[in-house]
């Protein structure tokens, strides 16, 4: 158990009810969105790397983009050939508008100047539910490298990662603050994690740092870490408070490890955040979620 000096020096001690704890919807939307020191910068990478690759297919198309399988399909008509403003190495695109002659579908293909006069008979071929003139490879959607949409979607995964460890991460946290016992712990060093967190263009950025902290439950001792850019809020005294699993002791988590907004009401000695400070979180997990879909939905459409 933890000496007198301990629990007289912690006053949350005093508050925090024993368990089963009640945890508002909006602390358990905080944990899952901001547990770690990382989910933002994880939201903001997943954001610019989906946005980037959302923004040909949204400006140009990405049905010419996808490789595809074409097989002849009989015979169709040029019923009109339009300018469509569209240039390749200084050579003009023209949309040729055709009818073919078994199905009469009128679609259209991209190709360069007099390749097909109003009249003109044309081999068709066909791909899935698209048709183009036989040997018109051009298309309007088709001018950019498919590498540009994969290292968008390939970024935006790889931002992805942080928030989806965040989310499963915090598991721990909410269950620890529900329902693990609440316990005093001696602060015993702090070590360097070796990741960095900003810096922006001038590099560096504030290291990440792992503090350690040893608890004794029954005749065991413990050790609970955190990971945190600011060390002041546990290093200021030198014993925290620690919520441990009591089926399970050394599962436990360091009060003032968690993100900043998770508050003791100490009337009630219930946890609970400021709704405003998942305000952020949602809006970035609801624009990133959004240009997913749309990725997916221009890739449907695509194929």
């Amino acid at each position: 158990m933890s000496s007198d000096y301990e629990t007289a020096s912690l006053p949350q001690l005093q508050h925090i009810r024993p368990a089963p704890r009640y945890l508002p919807l909006s602390a358990k939307l905080y944990l899952r969105l901001c547990s770690t020191v990382t989910p933002l910068f994880g939201w903001i990478f997943a954001g610019i790397g989906f946005g980037f690759a959302l923004i040909l297919p949204i400006t140009e198309g990405l049905d010419g983009a996808i490789p595809r399988i074409w097989v002849d399909s009989g015979k169709g008509t040029v019923i009109s050939v339009t300018d469509v403003n569209f240039h390749i190495n200084d050579k003009k695109i023209f949309a040729y508008h055709f009818e073919t002659g078994n199905q009469k579908i009128i679609s259209v293909s991209y190709g360069y100047k007099d390749e097909y006069k109003t009249g003109d008979n044309a081999d068709i071929q066909k791909s899935g539910w698209r048709y183009r003139i036989k040997g018109q490879s051009l298309s309007r959607a088709g001018f950019f490298p498919l590498i540009f949409v994969g290292a968008g979607c390939f970024f935006g995964v790889i931002g992805l990662c942080f928030p989806i460890y965040s989310w499963f991460a915090s598991g721990k946290a909410i269950h620890l603050l529900q329902d693990g016992t609440a316990i005093g712990a001696k602060y015993i060093g702090m070590n360097p994690t070796g990741m960095r967190v900003g810096g922006g263009r001038h590099g560096g950025g504030k290291p990440v740092m792992k503090v350690d902290f040893e608890y004794q439950v029954d005749v065991n001792t413990y050790t609970a870490s955190a990971q945190v850019l600011d060390t002041s809020r546990l290093t200021d005294s030198g014993y925290k408070v620690v919520l441990y699993d009591p089926l399970e002791p050394k599962r436990a988590v360091i009060l003032d490890g968690l993100p900043s907004g998770i508050r003791l009401d100490d009337l009630t000695g219930e946890f609970y955040v400021n709704p405003l400070r998942i305000v952020f979180p949602l809006f970035a997990a609801t624009i990133v979620s959004a240009e997913i879909l749309a990725v997916i939905v221009f890739i449907i459409i695509a194929i």
